[in-house]
């Protein structure tokens, strides 16, 4: 009975590292794709990366808006969910591109949540990295 539960616990293992060993050789192809693909992006010489490799768009649609700045937040984007009743309001951690940053303009982006505290001033929505922002017409 012991020889038995030997035998597996080897074969378990040599079954975990060989699993190992394809999926590190599958992340490292994989980082080597995305640097390849990074390098390929083009930025913008302000904070915010605002423009977007020539094949892909942001995932999300949004409007810049500057409806807030009376009570001291600056510039925010307003995703409208999809039954159009609530809205999911952005502040972007970087500033935006002059280009960009226009009242009501429409653009696409990705962007990922932050846990850090509100900018002063601003009472609604919540600070976000946003990047991969293209201009819509």
């Amino acid at each position: 009975m012991k020889s038995i539960l030997f035998i597996l616990t080897v074969a378990i293992s040599v079954a975990s590292v060989a699993s190992c060993k394809s999926k590190k050789a599958a992340t490292s192809s994989l980082s080597s794709s995305s640097s390849t693909t990074a390098n390929n992006t083009n930025t913008a010489t302000m904070g915010t990366s605002t423009t977007a490799s020539s094949d892909t768009q942001g995932v999300n649609a949004g409007k810049v808006s500057h409806k807030y700045r009376a009570t001291g937040c600056e510039t925010v984007i307003v995703i409208l969910s999809h039954d159009d009743v609530a809205e999911i309001v952005l502040i972007p951690k970087d500033k935006l591109n002059t280009d960009i940053d226009i009242d009501g303009q429409n653009i696409t982006f990705d962007y990922h949540p932050l846990k850090m505290p509100q900018p002063a001033g601003c009472n609604v929505g919540m600070p976000a990295d946003i990047t991969n922002i293209t201009k819509l017409k």
